[in-house]
């Protein structure tokens, strides 16, 4: 399972929902009202033990992570610099 398929499962399993025509892998999730802020902070934590990553404060205030493509890429970025 690639990375993109275990953010998109994850996503799609905790806040009920099925990426299509609608809500699509750059769709604001916020906006959509997929996810609110509890639920981006769950999101954070899986991202830390599913990829072994640390998400630094500074990681947070200086990005944001709204959509699939968003939060994939940055799950790239730091894979690639461990």
């Amino acid at each position: 399972m690639t990375t993109t398929d275990s953010i998109r499962k994850y996503l799609e399993d905790r806040f009920l929902f099925e990426f299509d025509d609608t809500i699509t892998p750059d769709t604001d999730l916020f906006k959509a009202g997929v996810i609110d802020s509890f639920g981006y902070v769950r999101m954070m934590k899986f991202l830390e033990s599913e990829f072994s990553l640390k998400i630094t404060s500074e990681d947070i205030l200086t990005n944001v992570f709204v959509s699939l493509n968003a939060i994939d890429g940055f799950v790239q970025k730091k894979i690639s610099a461990s």
